[in-house]
């Protein structure tokens, strides 16, 4: 009688101490969640620099900066300093005839992740009215480069970019931080235009 007792006694609280952990889990999961979304400020968007031959919109959380390396190149960083992140991009003028080969490079570089990627995502982009045409690439999975994209208007310019985040790639630790900074990647895409 008195083993059943002290076995009832056991599971009881075995019981209750499996329900306390799950409830600390739970409430430590979704505490931690809550507050690396909740602390990324509201972007407000300003057009970038006009010092290079096409222009877009950046985010008040980002710092543009950008250098001409070649007479028709031009290189511009993105960057995030509070959430250690930086997209870089490229601008090269093209003739008609090197689109194939740029874009079919630009494809390249993103297929190198497939070994790490757990999945390789691309997002179709048109804008007829101003000429935009692209492709905008989620690479999943513990990669170097989550977010990269291809802008032109297959005739004269072709823009590419990558994004990095200043640590070891880990998707569910930056995927907060990605999440943001995609809707900034996307915004840049709707509102880019080459001059």
């Amino acid at each position: 009688m008195k083993t059943k007792k002290k076995h009832s006694l056991f599971m009881a609280g075995y019981t209750l101490l499996l329900f306390v952990l799950f409830v600390v889990a739970c409430n430590g999961t979704q505490t931690t969640t809550k507050t690396s979304t909740e602390t990324l400020p509201t972007p407000v968007y300003t057009l970038s620099t006009d010092t290079v031959p096409f222009r877009f919109d950046v985010s008040n959380q980002a710092k543009f900066s950008s250098q001409q390396t070649k007479k028709n190149e031009y290189f511009c960083n993105i960057t995030y300093p509070a959430l250690n992140a930086q997209l870089y991009c490229t601008w090269h003028r093209i003739e008609p005839i090197d689109f194939s080969i740029v874009a079919e490079e630009s494809h390249r570089l993103v297929y190198q992740h497939t070994e790490m990627a757990t999945a390789i995502k691309e997002h179709l982009y048109a804008n007829d009215s101003s000429r935009v045409y692209g492709i905008l690439y989620d690479i999943q999975g513990n990669v170097a480069t989550p977010l990269q994209l291809a802008l032109t208007d297959s005739n004269s310019y072709f823009f590419n970019a990558s994004l990095y985040f200043n640590s070891v790639p880990n998707a569910d630790s930056i995927a907060p931080v990605l999440e943001y900074i995609r809707k900034d990647v996307v915004r840049l895409m709707e509102t880019y235009r080459s001059r």
